[in-house]
């Protein structure tokens, strides 16, 4: 094989890999736990699950700051007043 056909097979597969993929089902939770250096562990509905995840260890439970607010989280703005 040369190598015109080799390069051409690679990128023919690289395209069908890229074509292929799907977005993955990852989901934004409302609640970390907290202990070590990085993000943390964000996948709790509850502040509840949370607390029994860190229970008996040392870690703890914030808020996902990374999380972005929803539209219904955010007050409507007023209108100024003359």
């Amino acid at each position: 094989m040369n190598k015109q056909k080799i390069m051409l097979g690679a990128i023919g597969i690289a395209v069908f890999s890229a074509l292929g993929a799907s977005p993955s089902l990852s989901r934004d939770y409302p609640f970390c736990r907290k202990g070590e250096a990085g993000p943390g562990d964000c996948r709790y509905d509850t502040y509840e699950q949370c607390l029994a995840a860190v229970s008996g260890t040392a870690s703890y439970c914030q808020q996902n700051f990374w999380l972005q607010p929803s539209s219904r989280d955010i007050p409507p703005r007023r209108a100024p007043r003359n």
